[in-house]
């Protein structure tokens, strides 16, 4: 079999990067190990323009918001499912001076496209803790990851272009022109493979994988879905689940996809500090997401061996990297144009020499 690029990995970073290169003409084949509990799979899939305890507008986020929205919208017509739901993100004000700091943002260029409206009186009293108000923020909302991954998998199973089986580094060959795994040939590899540890090409590369845990549970009320909460902890329900995935926590020391009461308690303190409905745990999971320590993704070619890539390291924002990022790289590939240096992998060949 001879495809123009053998793509190691199909989460978040594997699917985008599989699509941007279909649509630029190129064939590719898949090898992914299937696992429950990859970070793609665990993951909310959550997206949000503005984030963090002080409330910052995302990292490139005027172009990557228009962008995912453009994607996830055509690839969810193309593989005649739904995974992608764009939703407001409620934020609670915990005093009248963030509720006043989000009224001036609210006038500010920098934050129209993405502030819906920023209420100053208890706009979701009902279920959660909003005395003072709180921001609706748009061009928000998630992705139904576990839906995209099984349903672009089928879409490549169709197209014999994917290979339910852990990937063997050293039976991998690689000469000047191509590379050769088992009974592919390829120009060139890209290793969208998670946490770098085992990567013997990659491992190099400063990475900082950090374990995220969630809870699933189901409120005793209904909640309205057009809307998802977030403050400390983020609630999100698919529609076809009868319960909420609420995270996430950060752990960076244990990396097992182990669950642990820590966690369970953090984000049960969290919780009940938002909401005002009474609910049941149902379930509790765990996933590694493969990380950076300077928070930029790793994308580019290895210093040595120019027909093998990297498209990782996405972290917690993968769902909103994923799109733009695979675009770029895309191009890089293509064309030859240049990268973005802030997420090059060159800005570490230091490390390898």
């Amino acid at each position: 079999m001879k495809v123009d690029f053998l793509i190691v990995g199909h989460g978040i970073g594997g699917i985008t990067v599989t699509e941007h290169l279909l649509k630029a003409g190129k064939s590719v084949c898949v090898y992914n190990e299937e696992k429950e509990n990859s970070s793609s799979k665990v993951a909310a899939g959550l997206f949000n323009p503005v984030t963090g305890r002080i409330m910052k507008k995302t990292w490139l986020a005027d172009e990557l918001f228009p962008y995912l929205h453009t994607f996830y919208q055509d690839l969810e017509n193309n593989l005649s499912t739904n995974f992608f739901f764009p939703k407001t993100i409620y934020r609670p004000f915990l005093s009248i001076e963030e509720q006043n700091e989000w009224i001036a943002n609210s006038e500010k260029d920098t934050f129209q496209p993405y502030v819906s409206d920023v209420k100053t009186s208890p706009g979701f009293n009902k279920y959660i803790k909003d005395d003072f108000g709180g921001v609706l923020l748009k061009m928000a909302g998630f992705v139904d990851l576990k839906t995209l991954i099984e349903t672009h998998k089928s879409f490549l199973i169709k197209n014999s272009a994917y290979k339910p089986e852990r990937f063997h580094y050293n039976e991998l060959s690689i000469d000047d022109s191509a590379v050769f795994y088992k009974d592919v040939e390829a120009s060139g590899i890209i290793f969208c493979d998670g946490p770098l540890a085992e990567n013997p090409y990659f491992d190099w590369l400063p990475s900082a994988p950090v374990k995220g845990e969630l809870i699933h549970i189901q409120p005793e009320d209904d909640l309205p879905n057009e809307t998802i909460f977030n403050r400390g902890v983020f609630m999100v329900k698919r529609p076809q689940d009868n319960y909420y995935r609420v995270g996430a926590t950060y752990e960076w020391k244990d990396l097992s996809t182990q669950t642990t009461q820590r966690a369970r308690e953090t984000l049960i303190n969290k919780l009940d500090q938002l909401i005002k409905f009474n609910y049941k745990i149902v379930d509790q999971v765990a996933g590694v997401r493969p990380a950076t320590k300077d928070r930029r993704p790793f994308i580019g070619t290895h210093p040595d061996k120019k027909n093998v890539y990297i498209f990782n390291g996405l972290g917690t924002k993968g769902v909103s990297l994923a799109p733009y990022f695979a675009k770029r790289f895309t191009e890089h590939l293509t064309t030859g144009k240049n990268l973005p240096q802030e997420v090059n992998i060159n800005r570490y060949n230091s490390l390898y020499y």
